[in-house]
């Protein structure tokens, strides 16, 4: 099975999780973000390029099931796979299950964070609210319950069988 139809069948089943089993499933009404984390994991495993990439057809697909604007989500998600693919290039050394786990974390309350300013900039005022503080921590927390089989599932689509074997990812600056 070919790299991309490994990667299509995780982003889709994870993308029905998400829409269909998830958002029914909430902890103090508030949902774990499974699309984000299918991002963060993918940054972890292939870098930052194709971290962008996983998460711009992620949030497209998640836009196109929110009522929120085409394309905030998918804004959101390259951002922030790119952030933490360039983390992970920064950090790749053995024994990292803790650091992934941090960064893994953070990026998913940077995500959450990130989409509520994108989406009031853009003129959406009913993203922030007087829990967004609570909110974004249940969610961070809930979705870091999933982000070890995320972290699985992406190196097996990127053909991989440990994080700590990645070849070091390198940025290019076009000059």
């Amino acid at each position: 099975m070919g790299r991309l139809l490994r990667l299509g069948v995780i982003i889709l089943v994870v993308l029905v999780l998400q829409v269909e089993l998830v958002s029914d499933t909430r902890i103090f009404g508030v949902m774990p973000e499974l699309l984000l984390g299918a991002t963060i994991a993918a940054a972890w495993a292939a870098g930052p390029e194709r971290g962008a990439g996983v998460g711009f057809v992620c949030g497209l697909l998640y836009d196109l099931y929110l009522p929120t604007p085409l394309a905030l989500s998918a804004i959101t998600y390259v951002i922030i796979g790119f952030g933490v693919g360039v983390a992970s290039a920064t950090v790749a050394v053995s024994g990292e299950r803790l650091i992934r786990r941090v960064v893994s974390t953070l990026g998913i309350a940077a995500g959450i964070t990130l989409f509520v300013i994108l989406g009031e900039l853009l003129g959406q005022s009913n993203l922030y609210n007087d829990r967004f503080f609570a909110i974004v921590v249940i969610a961070s927390f809930s979705t870091a319950l999933f982000m070890p089989l995320l972290h699985r599932a992406m190196q097996w689509a990127f053909g991989l069988h440990d994080v700590a074997a990645r070849p070091p990812q390198r940025l290019t600056v076009v000059e």
